[in-house]
C-alpha cells in the first residue's frame, strides 16, 4: 500500500452509483478499483494495491477529471463492484439484446457457446446480475414473474418481498432459458412444473440454488432459492437463543430417547434451527441419519436420505428403513401425515431421538395436532421430550437506529409505562433504506418434563395447554418478542407484522 494515500472504509462511506459508472467494470475488476464520489473536479477511487501512472493517466482520460486515490481492502472493493454494477451490467445487456433484435442479428444458440465465450453474452449477463444482487442483498428467494407486458423480478430479504428490476417479455423466454439450462432442466418443456439445482459461484463462495418453474398465463414464473451454508452452520446462541436456552436445548438433545419438535409455519427458520441441534449431536460415537425433501446441505458423518415421492419413497417409508439401520439419532424433515407421525413417536419410545418440525402456531397447538394425527395420548406423554416454537422477525439497523417516544397503542399492546422509549430504524444505505438489517428468532420453548404429573388425555384445548405452560413458568414468544421491542432488538411494528 501507498503510504500517500488515505485510507476509506467501503463499508460505511456512502457510494455516488453515477460516480461508479464513470469507470468501466473491466477497468474496475482488472485492476480491483472502485469510483465512489466526485469532488470539484476530482473523482476519488479506492484501490487496493498501488496505482501505475499509466493507470492512473487512462482513468483521467476516460472520466475526464483528475484522480484522487484511496486504499482500501481487496474484500470490500470487490464486494463493492459486485454490487453498484450489478444493475448497470443488467440494463446493458438488455439494450444489447434489444438493439441485435430490432437489427435482426443472428444469434448462436446458448447451448452451442462454449463456457468462456458464454460468459460476455448478453443473457448471461443477466441471469449473473439477478443472481449477484441477490446474494448480495442476502435474499432467501428470487421471484421471476411473467405478466403480460414485461417479467417483474423480486427478492425476498429478511422476509419481505421486494421490487428488484423489471426485464422486457421479449427477453425473458432467453433467461428462462438460460435458468433452465444451468439447473439442467429439459427447455423444451414449458406445460409442467420443473425443478433444478444449480451450483453457482459468487465471490469465491459455492452456493447452491433450488430453481422451480410453474407454467402461468403469460409464460413460466421462475423462483430461486438460494441455500447460505452459513445460515444452516449457526450454532443455537447465534440464531438468536438466549444462553440459558441454549443450555436447555442442549441438555434436552442428550436424550437417548424421545422426540423434540420445532414448530413454526413456512420460512419460520424451523430447518434452520434443526441443522444446528444436529450440529450440536454430531459426534463419531452416535449413528445419526435424517430424511429431508430435499436434503439443503451435506453434513459430515451424517447420514443423509432425500424423499422421492414419484418412486413412493415418502418420510414414512423412508423412516422404516431408517429403523432397520440402528440409528442413535433420527432427523425428519418434516411430519406431514399421520403415518409418519406414528412412525416417529414409536421410534421415540423404542430408544431413539427423534428431531422433527411440525406446523403449528405455537408450542400449545402442536400436542392437540399430533393427537389428530391419531396419537394416543399416553404415546405423546412418554415420547414427547419439547416443542420448540418460534418465528422469524427483523432486527432494527444497528447504523440508522434512533429512539422516539411511544404511542398509546404501543403503550397497551406491550404494557408500557410512561415516560417510555422504544426503537426503529430510519433507513439507510446501509439497509436499503428498510431501517431494518438482518433477523432473530421469537420463541418459546415447552418442556414437557416439567408438565410430567398432568394427564395431557385430560387437556382438551389449546386454552388449557397454554395456561398450563403458563403455570409450569414457560415464557410466551409474545413475551419474548416484547422484550426484543423493550432492548431495543426489533420494533413494535414487526411485533404486529408477525401476528403475536
Amino acid at each position: 500500500m501507498n503510504k500517500i494515500m488515505e485510507t476509506v472504509d467501503l463499508e460505511n462511506t456512502a457510494i455516488n452509483s453515477k460516480v461508479v459508472q464513470k469507470i468501466p467494470e473491466k477497468i474496475a475488476n482488472d485492476n480491483c478499483l472502485l469510483a465512489f464520489k466526485e469532488v470539484a473536479d476530482y473523482i476519488y477511487i479506492a484501490t487496493s494495491k498501488t496505482p501505475t501512472i499509466l493507470l492512473e493517466e487512462e482513468l483521467r482520460f476516460i472520466s475526464g477529471k483528475d484522480i484522487k486515490f484511496f486504499y482500501s481492502s481487496e474484500l470490500k472493493i470487490v464486494s463493492a463492484i459486485n454490487k453498484y454494477y450489478c444493475k448497470y451490467s443488467l440494463e446493458n445487456a438488455i439494450k444489447i439484446i434489444e438493439l441485435e433484435s430490432k437489427l435482426n442479428i443472428k444469434k448462436e444458440s446458448i447451448k452451442n457457446y462454449d463456457e468462456e465465450k458464454l460468459q460476455d453474452a448478453p443473457v448471461v449477463k443477466i441471469v449473473n446480475s439477478i443472481l449477484n444482487g441477490a446474494i448480495y442483498q442476502n435474499a432467501s428467494d428470487i421471484h421471476l414473474e411473467p405478466f403480460q407486458e414485461e417479467t417483474i423480478v423480486r427478492f425476498r430479504v429478511d422476509g419481505i418481498i421486494s421490487y428488484f428490476t423489471s426485464i422486457p417479455k421479449n427477453i425473458y423466454f432467453l433467461v428462462c432459458t438460460r435458468l433452465k439450462i444451468m439447473g439442467s432442466m429439459d427447455i423444451s418443456e414449458k406445460r409442467v412444473p420443473q425443478d433444478g439445482k444449480i451450483r453457482y459461484l459468487y465471490e469465491d463462495k459455492d452456493y447452491d440454488l433450488r430453481v422451480s418453474t410453474l407454467p402461468t398465463v403469460y409464460g413460466e414464473k421462475i423462483v430461486i432459492r438460494i441455500l447460505y451454508r452459513s445460515d444452516k452452520m449457526k450454532s443455537l446462541d447465534r440464531l438468536g437463543f438466549m444462553n440459558r436456552d441454549v443450555d436447555a436445548i442442549k441438555s434436552m438433545i442428550k436424550s437417548r430417547y424421545g422426540i423434540i419438535l420445532v414448530t413454526g409455519p413456512t420460512g419460520s427458520g424451523k430447518t434452520t434451527t434443526l441443522y444446528s441441534m444436529l450440529n450440536s449431536l454430531n459426534k463419531i460415537e452416535k449413528n445419526i441419519t435424517s430424511i429431508e425433501d430435499p436434503v439443503e446441505y451435506s453434513l459430515e458423518n451424517i447420514n443423509q436420505v432425500n424423499v422421492n415421492t414419484k418412486i413412493g419413497f415418502t418420510f414414512a417409508e423412508g423412516l422404516r428403513s431408517i429403523l432397520r439401520q440402528d440409528p442413535d439419532v433420527i432427523m425428519v424433515g418434516e411430519i406431514r401425515d399421520e403415518e409418519t407421525a406414528q412412525i416417529a413417536i414409536r421410534a421415540a419410545v423404542t430408544g431413539h431421538l427423534v428431531i422433527s418440525t411440525l406446523h403449528t402456531n405455537d408450542a400449545a397447538e402442536s400436542i392437540l395436532r399430533l393427537k389428530d394425527m391419531g396419537i394416543q395420548s399416553y404415546f405423546i406423554e412418554e415420547a414427547l421430550k419439547a416443542v420448540i416454537s418460534q418465528r422469524l422477525i427483523r432486527k432494527i439497523c444497528p447504523y440508522c437506529k434512533k429512539s422516539y417516544n411511544v404511542s398509546n397503542n404501543e403503550i397497551k399492546d406491550l404494557n408500557l409505562s410512561l415516560p417510555y422509549k422504544l426503537y426503529k430504524g430510519e433507513g439507510c444505505w446501509k439497509c436499503n433504506y428498510t431501517g431494518y438489517k438482518g433477523r432473530t428468532v421469537v420463541y418459546e420453548i415447552m418442556d414437557v418434563n416439567k408438565l410430567k404429573n398432568i394427564k395431557i388425555k385430560y387437556k382438551e384445548s389449546v386454552e388449557d395447554i397454554r395456561n398450563l405452560n403458563i403455570s409450569s413458568g414457560m415464557a410466551s414468544m409474545r413475551e419474548h418478542c416484547v422484550d426484543l421491542i423493550k432492548s431495543g432488538v426489533t420494533t413494535y411494528e414487526e411485533f404486529i407484522r408477525i401476528n403475536l
